[in-house]
């Protein structure tokens, strides 16, 4: 499946899940070769899901992140705006605040990361709560150092349509971090991945060092100029005393994590390769966008980005994996059997059982108990 990612420009006859696809109308959109592709991987996952999909079609599913399976994490700008063109202010906001966010949560590894102008690419792995954490906290300084600053004036929700997919082959994550190094090129907006002018994997890992970067302190320099306000004579404290500088060190993918620093890089150089020259091959000779022209883009201009290839969420979990895959029928077992434990916790839990254990792993209801002894009568 992830062969047809990026080439298809129009999604709209796949928004609903539950419509029938037309033969005509995607044909027309897609192109004979793709509709081969697309119709052999509905098949291909209609065979692998069984009966399963059946007893849970039209039910939301709970979140299922195990801590043994990397994650392919993207987020969306709200409204697909470029809120986060990157110039060179949010550049090196943002480089502070991922590995600040990287030393919060020591148990997170990260693989790859793509800060593009209107969404986020992670490669990382780590327990659900972990995750979540991670990417909530990266989300929200994001949100809070540049979304809510002066310069950009965007108070309300900043983030939507988050998606997080399970690559549990080794082929799967490979494939997985091309895609992401080839973000920028794939769109034709640069001729290499390191010359995306934002925060990119791709020149860390062809260098084989960690990313820098500064974060600010805004705690502790709140309190030094509160304190400089209340004397008689204040003093100006200046923001560039409190940057803290971190580094972050990528985590080699599974495939490759006995490989030398120096063979790691030789296979990144080679993913940069392909990518390149397939960039060339889509850009059929045109020349691509260019840096200039990215940083002149209005931050509050939207683009549609593409749907991903699957014809319902359900099915996200291995949109990049071989669905005859051991590994990924093992993982799609161990899935669905969470699913169920989820599900009869939670109608016990809605029949009144607090007390029900939910699966390991699992994001429990929150409750409230008042204690009836503190009630005024």
């Amino acid at each position: 499946m992830h062969i047809i990612m990026g080439k298809i420009k129009n999604y709209r006859v796949l928004k609903h899940s539950k419509k029938k696809i037309k033969k005509s109308k995607v044909n027309e959109v897609f192109g004979d070769a793709a509709l081969g592709e697309l119709q052999d991987a509905a098949r291909e996952l209609r065979e692998l899901y069984g009966d399963e999909t059946k007893i849970f079609s039209g039910k939301h599913h709970a979140r299922y992140i195990p801590a043994d399976v990397p994650q392919h994490v993207i987020s969306r700008v709200f409204q697909g705006r470029h809120i986060l063109r990157p110039t060179r202010k949010l550049t090196r906001l943002i480089a502070g605040v991922l590995v600040k966010a990287a030393l919060v949560h020591p148990d997170v590894l990260i693989f790859a990361y793509a800060f593009m102008s209107n969404h986020i690419h992670l490669l990382l792995q780590g327990s659900s709560k972990s995750v979540a954490s991670f990417v909530g906290y990266l989300k929200r300084e994001i949100t809070l150092r540049w979304g809510h600053s002066k310069e950009v004036g965007w108070y309300g929700p900043m983030w939507s349509e988050y998606i997080s997919t399970a690559l549990p082959t080794e082929n799967s994550q490979i494939q997985c971090l091309k895609y992401i190094l080839s973000q920028g090129v794939k769109e034709g907006l640069v001729a290499a991945p390191q010359l995306w002018p934002g925060v990119h994997a791709s020149k860390q890992l062809l260098a084989g060092t960690p990313l820098r970067g500064d974060w600010f302190n805004s705690t502790k320099w709140t309190i030094a100029r509160d304190a400089e306000r209340r004397k008689k004579r204040p003093k100006a404290v200046k923001k560039n005393d409190y940057y803290e500088s971190y580094e972050l060190t990528l985590t080699p993918i599974a495939p490759w994590k006995d490989l030398s620093p120096d063979k790691y890089c030789e296979k990144i150089s080679e993913l940069v390769d392909e990518i390149v020259e397939e960039g060339k091959v889509a850009r059929n000779g045109r020349k691509p966008l260019g840096v200039k022209a990215i940083l002149q883009i209005p931050l509050n201009y939207k683009s549609e980005l593409p749907v991903q290839p699957w014809f319902e969420n359900r099915r996200r979990m291995i949109c990049w994996s071989d669905p005859k895959a051991d590994e990924t029928k093992s993982y799609l077992k161990r899935y669905w059997r969470f699913q169920r434990e989820f599900r009869a916790a939670s109608d016990a839990f809605l029949a009144g059982d607090l007390t029900v254990e939910f699966p390991p792993g699992a994001f429990r209801p929150v409750t409230y108990v008042t204690n009836c002894a503190d009630t005024v009568t």
